[in-house]
């Protein structure tokens, strides 16, 4: 089902890849076809659309706005698939999702296996990444939907929902703060810490929380690997700070306590926001997914908040 000319594909293909010739091998043909195909389409579009840069080709401006337009194309062509396959009582196609670690633990795979024992015709791709990169990911047509800790997002991106979780200190069971009902940052830095770097969340979650304390020591360990540091954490090699969402198993095994932060009295929060492209309308079966992730961050929002009823 191909309903546009190939020099669409062919520069979707080099916009993604960077370079003609990765482009060639992804579609599967000579890097002579796709020149030439870019080259046609410039002189339609009389302008250039890439540029050489030592990363490979980028985009001119007009490369940009072409972009936007090959991106809503064929994204609709893939919604009129699905719309086709689902006249058949069968949904088809694929769902790409980029996120961040902290939901491979448990709300990903719980969701993709529920949804696949449904419609085993849908398949998915996960990319795992740092929360700027979901949204850069989602707004370059590489992701369906994007899970990332609430950033400020550009206007070609649709927030579909916002959940707000704990962030905490994670300890091993037997470690001296593991009896207590919350922790402040002060608290946590008498002991070994596990600080994310800076390309996870969570560490400009707690920047600020850091910069008010009169001394700060050096972290044990730094990492920027969610599971790396709660597995830490769960061994007793130093406290971690996260929020729930990724310590399922560790916390049903009582490996691992999760103690929420308190700043002065006030709780600290990450708030977890869901993405789409603005202007895109789903395929039927990545909207029904999309529903099914809000719905289950909305169920484990709520069950947190039953676990801290006396924390405002």
């Amino acid at each position: 089902m191909r309903f546009h000319s190939p020099s669409i594909q062919y520069f979707h293909a080099v916009r993604r890849t960077g370079s003609i010739r990765a482009a060639a091998r992804l579609l599967n043909v000579a890097s002579s076809a796709v020149s030439r195909q870019i080259l046609k389409l410039e002189q339609e579009v009389g302008s250039p659309l890439f540029e050489r840069t030592a990363r490979g080709l980028t985009l001119t401006t007009v490369g940009e706005m072409l972009a936007r337009h090959v991106m809503n194309v064929l994204q609709d062509l893939d919604r009129f698939r699905s719309d086709v396959a689902s006249l058949s009582g069968a949904w088809h196609g694929t769902i790409s999702i980029a996120c961040i670690e902290s939901l491979t633990e448990s709300v990903l795979p719980d969701l993709i296996a529920a949804h696949r024992s449904r419609a085993r015709r849908v398949s998915f791709t996960t990319m795992v990444m740092g929360s700027s990169d979901v949204l850069e990911a989602l707004r370059r047509g590489e992701a369906d939907i994007g899970i990332a800790m609430a950033l400020r997002h550009p206007p070609d991106l649709r927030q579909v929902a916002l959940k707000r979780f704990r962030l905490g200190a994670l300890v091993a069971r037997e470690h001296p703060l593991a009896r207590r009902k919350t922790v402040t940052l002060e608290q946590c830095l008498a002991f070994p810490v596990i600080h994310a770097l800076p390309e996870l969340s969570i560490y400009h979650l707690l920047q600020p929380l850091i910069a008010q304390l009169y001394e700060t020591p050096e972290p044990a360990i730094q990492a920027n690997s969610i599971d790396l540091m709660r597995e830490l954490a769960a061994r007793g090699v130093g406290v971690a700070f996260q929020t729930q969402l990724g310590i399922t198993r560790l916390s049903r095994d009582a490996q691992l306590v999760f103690l929420p932060l308190d700043n002065a009295g006030s709780p600290v929060w990450s708030d977890l926001g869901i993405y789409v492209r603005a202007e895109r309308t789903l395929p039927a079966f990545t909207e029904s997914f999309l529903q099914e992730l809000v719905r289950e961050l909305g169920e484990r929002e709520r069950r947190e908040s039953a676990a801290y009823p006396h924390i405002p």
